[in-house]
This record gives structure tokens, sequence and C-alpha cells, in this order.
């Protein structure tokens, strides 16, 4: 995978950038461009890919990520989708409670686009609202159903320009979720999804683990919970007819070359 940005929290990282983020774009020339609320499709295989910019060629390569950027990476991609398994209706949208060492929050997960790319891959917008002052607005865009690649996220934090950055990782990359420890049945005896479901620990490099809870009756994909360290997500409800929030064009960090 390319060199990501350095990042601990995203929304952190962002909050910083977006205060300097037109000027930048002004100063870096043609690094920096402007992007549709959807990226482009990809280019057909005999396009040359632009190296500011090089997104099918890190697709096709490997995705690998260093010990020593492990966590900036798993910033970048949303428990709930991380230990999921994707399984995209637009419109469909899912609210999770967060939890941490200084309280709760929410945020509500949408998927509110589709479209296909020119080489016949699909192309989802996914956005996650926090109900937090400002209002902060993350959106990715993931390719794929089957094995789903995200391949920008982009963050809006008014009144700052929202501000895209390349990920480009598998959403099931092993070394992102930690290996898998136990899986047992499990019963949610309340809540909107209460019911029979599933458990499931994982062990990380650090020796911490992640427990996650899965059920079908929680859309998108399947993810009741996720408790990771001090956060921990929890579904607690979910509905249709999500539409697209971002109202302005993303600010894109272009790619660094390894």
């Amino acid at each position: 995978m390319p060199r990501l940005p350095p990042v601990v929290s995203v929304s952190l990282w962002l909050l910083c950038a977006c205060t300097d983020s037109r000027r930048a774009a002004e100063d870096a020339g043609p690094g920096f461009e402007r992007i549709p609320l959807t990226p482009p499709p990809a280019p057909p295989p005999e396009a040359q890919v632009e190296p500011e910019d090089a997104g099918v060629a890190v697709a096709q390569a490997s995705t690998a990520v260093d010990v020593s950027r492990l966590a900036e990476a798993r910033a970048l991609v949303p428990a709930p989708l991380l230990y999921g398994r994707f399984q995209p209706v637009v419109g469909a949208w899912v609210d999770y409670e967060l939890r941490g060492g200084k309280g709760s929050t929410r945020a509500r997960v949408s998927l509110v686009g589709e479209t296909t790319r020119e080489d016949g891959v699909p192309l989802y917008q996914l956005e996650m609202d926090h109900e937090v002052s400002p209002r902060t607005l993350v959106v990715l865009w993931v390719r794929g159903k089957e094995r789903p690649f995200v391949e920008r996220l982009a963050v809006s934090v008014p009144p700052h320009p929202p501000i895209s950055i390349p990920v480009d990782l598998f959403v099931d990359q092993p070394e992102l979720r930690g290996a898998p420890r136990g899986d047992k049945d499990a019963v949610l005896r309340e809540g909107a999804f209460a019911g029979k479901a599933r458990e499931q620990t994982f062990l990380r490099e650090d020796g911490s683990t992640v427990g996650v809870v899965h059920t079908e009756r929680v859309p998108l994909w399947g993810v009741v919970s996720v408790r990771d360290g001090e956060t921990t997500w929890v579904a607690r409800a979910s509905g249709t007819g999500a539409k697209p929030s971002l109202d302005a064009v993303p600010i894109a960090v272009p790619r660094v070359q390894e």
C-alpha cells in the first residue's frame, strides 16, 4: 500500500489539515486536484496511469501494511466495515453508539451511492455522519463487493473545505483485523437486533484482542458490536432511505510514491 499520512486518528489529522487545505491546494500545483463526489472510473487497460494518483496500479500491487503503520491503517477503515461482510444495499443505514474513555457519541453509517466503473467493477459511496460539533462527515469510496477495496476517504468538518486522501486497503486484510482466536454462538437479549448471534475474537500483533458480534439482522455488514481497546461500537437502529450528505467537492491529496 502507498504511504499513508502520519495519523492515528483520521478525524484529528484532517481537522488540522483542513485549516490550510485551500492554501495547500494552490501551492502544490498539479499534484493537487479537485475530484467529483464520486471518484472517476478507472482508465481502460491500455491507458497510462498518472504517477500523481496511480489508483489502478496501487490496486493491482501488494497492499501489505508495515507493522509500524498498522494503527494508522486501521484508523482509515471503520470498525464495522473492517470486521463485517459487506452486503451493499443503497439507501440502507445503521446507527452506532461509539463508547470511549471520554463518553459516548452517535454515528450514522449509510450507503448513499453506487456506480459502475468502465472496468465493470461497482463503486460504492459510504458516509459516516458523527453527531458531534462541528458536524464531522466521513466519506469512503469502496470498490467491489466480493472483496471490498477502500480507494479513498474524505472528511468534511465545517467551515473548512472537505479534504480527501488515498487509502488503498482491502477490507479483509488479515493484518488489519488480527488473527482469529475464537468463534462461538451468542444471544442478544435486548435491543433492536435481539436474537441469535455469533461472537468472534481476534488477536493483534501487540497482544490486544478485538471482540466482534455478528448477526444478519444488521444491514450492510452484519456487525452488531466491535470492542476494540477503549472504543466500542454498538448498533442501535437501522433503516432505509439514506441520501448523500457531502455537498462540496473535496480537495484530493495525491498518493505518495514509494
